[in-house]
């Protein structure tokens, strides 16, 4: 364990996180609301992941002046001599460091939290005929009668793009972000839309955004397969309504599979019929 808390990565030097470092953590900030614990088991319990956990947890995570980055280096060089301190304990007493030293509640075990409550509010109203109005803390929506956590800080959520273009400051990143921001989430059909999106986006997309840190060859082989996606979703940006959104989000789904599905079958397809009518003209 603490062989592996003094490893090297561009991530941190050898005091704590550097800037790239508080960068990864942003991108995985999504990842970690959705994975509670699992999220440390993810990333095998890194000196890395286990930093993002304690500055998730740290009242400076939602600073937003200008020095927001030089704090955070700062308060994770405190973490990080936390976490060596208490790794090269827990190595002399046998045990293994699982979640971060200053970590209390993972937002799960708050989620949890809300539902016995509010299940006991909701058993007591109706006892009483009360009747309930859901309200939603800041950075939740209230989505088809649930609070949804909305991903509005800047530079989270597109892990794979961010992966692929190198930096979240990227054109393609700032436009995937300003479709979502501006069309999507701006109308309930959207907003339903990316909570459903978002549960199947982040089951498979921190395996690719890895996959492409450590593979230049593969990282260029997802630029260009999302290329065409790129292309297609700048038709959102004419979208201005309810009805628009809905519209346009439909077509843009059909081009994709057309582009991504149907055309490689068809072409697929084709050339399995001429390599039988080759095989078979040559029996013959």
């Amino acid at each position: 364990m603490v062989g592996s808390a003094y490893a090297q990565t561009p991530f941190r030097d050898t005091a704590g996180l550097t800037l790239n470092g508080i960068e990864w953590c942003e991108e995985n900030y999504q990842l970690y609301y959705f994975m509670g614990n699992d999220f440390f088991e993810h990333h095998h319990h890194s000196i890395e992941s286990r930093l993002c956990g304690n500055l998730y947890n740290d009242d400076l995570w939602l600073y937003s002046e200008p020095d927001r980055y030089q704090k955070l280096i700062e308060a994770s060089r405190m973490y990080y001599s936390l976490e060596i301190q208490e790794s090269t304990k827990e190595a002399e007493e046998g045990k293994i460091d699982t979640k971060p030293v200053n970590i209390k509640e993972i937002p799960q075990e708050i989620e949890q939290q809300q539902k016995e409550l509010e299940g006991l509010i909701v058993k007591e109203s109706n006892e009483n005929n009360i009747e309930i109005k859901t309200v939603c803390d800041e950075g939740a929506e209230l989505i088809d009668g649930k609070c949804w956590i909305v991903d509005t800080t800047e530079g989270g959520g597109c892990l794979i793009a961010t992966a692929t273009y190198g930096s979240e400051m990227a054109p393609q990143v700032q436009f995937l972000r300003e479709i979502r921001d501006n069309q999507l989430m701006d109308t309930q059909s959207g907003s339903l839309f990316m909570a459903g999106f978002n549960q199947v986006y982040y089951s498979f997309s921190p395996y690719v955004a890895d996959m492409e840190r450590e593979s230049p060859l593969f990282k260029e082989l997802v630029k260009i397969g999302i290329t065409p996606l790129l292309s297609t979703l700048s038709v959102m940006s004419y979208a201005e309504s309810e009805s628009e959104v809905f519209g346009y989000g439909i077509g843009v789904i059909l081009m994709n599979v057309g582009m991504y599905i149907a055309i490689p079958t068809m072409l697929i397809m084709k050339l399995k019929r001429t390599n039988f009518r080759k095989i078979e003209n040559y029996l013959t």
